[in-house]
């Protein structure tokens, strides 16, 4: 009897391992540490002059290490955001946007901060805070989130509060420039919930009219100029060019949950785009949101990207066909960065690693199956 009991512990408690290891397991993530994260816990640019971090690696990795269910990857790389990039403290200065190895000197090459990586960190804190039932996440988000409102946004007239690029350098002569892919509707909707006496529903509301805005023909520029005369407009600062930056803004659409508010409106906006994938059967490499034309064929990165929106829309042939285009180039896996972030956003939304709901709360699937 003792040996059939002692067979059965080590069953049970085997399955339980397995079980654990099955629910946090992600063997994308564990290739993208190897390839691109340092043992110090910083994302590198490879092949990069200067071999160089930006806080939008480092921001998109927290989010990865938080959905792998990974705390101590995600501790090494918030301690070296904050030791290189905010001078040792972020709940006093947001990350610096470069950082890299200059003349043998591990440096901050760019001191200007970058929004979009400021709202993913700030966000991916909040949910850390929930899942992993940390406190000290908790106020570092509510303290970098303030931040955001104040040095990132400014009251644009007809606009409203808007979300900027940056602090400085995106206003000049009553004309902002602005980059409507720096603008994840969940996250403004989350810290709306989170922060309620603070201005989010605001700039939630109003960063959801310009992202349809700036798309009248279903794709969405890299970057737009906006004034009061002007309105909505392109030059050669800001080509109605859409590529490595508009990819996300239908990657953070297809993030949305069904019922949240404006995910229709987007839905709707972006289905000529949609049309003209499934119709050719081919993702472009460029868009021209003025003329709604398409050029190049894209890299594998955006290709996965995309997956999540083409689901959406019932388009499973489409899907599979580009699921196989990417799984006969799995190279950039292990060299380029930026490629391997969109997958890893791509893959995790396609295969349901989380959801967030209309609210922008996210949820993991080890936390509904690990616990």
């Amino acid at each position: 009897m003792k040996t059939i009991a002692s067979l059965l512990f080590v069953f049970v408690f085997s399955s339980n391992a397995l079980a654990q290891l099955s629910c946090s397991a992600w063997p994308q993530w564990n290739n993208f540490k190897t390839h691109f994260i340092t043992p110090e816990g910083r994302v590198i640019d490879l092949g990069s002059d200067y071999s160089i971090t930006t806080s939008e690696g480092q921001s998109y990795a927290l989010f990865f290490a938080l959905l792998a269910n990974d705390k101590a990857s995600f501790d090494m790389l918030l301690e070296w955001t904050e030791v290189h990039l905010s001078e040792g403290d972020l709940s006093t200065r947001l990350p610096a946007w470069q950082w890299g190895i200059k003349q043998n000197q591990g440096q901050i090459l760019d001191s200007n901060p970058a929004s979009d990586s400021d709202l993913w960190i700030a966000y991916t804190l909040s949910q850390a805070a929930i899942l992993w039932n940390e406190r000290r996440y908790a106020v570092l988000s509510s303290v970098l989130a303030e931040r955001i409102i104040r040095e990132e946004t400014a009251q644009i007239p007809d606009l409203g509060l808007t979300l900027l690029p940056g602090p400085a350098g995106f206003e000049k002569d009553n004309s902002w420039k602005l980059n409507p892919s720096y603008a994840p509707l969940f996250i403004f909707a989350q810290f709306a919930h989170l922060y309620p006496h603070s201005p989010w529903q605001t700039l939630h509301d109003n960063s959801a009219q310009l992202l349809i805005d700036t798309a009248p023909k279903g794709v969405s520029p890299d970057w737009v100029n906006y004034s009061v005369e002007k309105g909505f407009y392109h030059d050669k600062s800001a080509p109605a060019t859409g590529s490595y930056n508009a990819i996300r803004v239908y990657l953070w659409a297809s993030m949305m949950a069904e019922d949240a508010p404006y995910k229709n409106a987007l839905t709707q906006q972006f289905k000529p785009f949609v049309d003209s994938i499934v119709s050719s059967g081919k993702v472009p490499l460029e868009t021209n949101a003025v003329t709604g034309k398409t050029a190049g064929n894209a890299p594998s990165g955006f290709v996965a990207a995309l997956l999540p929106l083409l689901a959406e829309d019932n388009a499973s042939q489409t899907v599979t066909a580009l699921q196989q285009q990417i799984m006969m180039d799995t190279r950039f896996t292990t060299s380029r960065y930026y490629d391997s972030v969109l997958y890893l956003f791509g893959n995790s939304a396609l295969n349901n690693r989380f959801s967030i709901d209309k609210n922008g709360a996210l949820t993991t699937n080890w936390s509904n199956e690990c616990r």
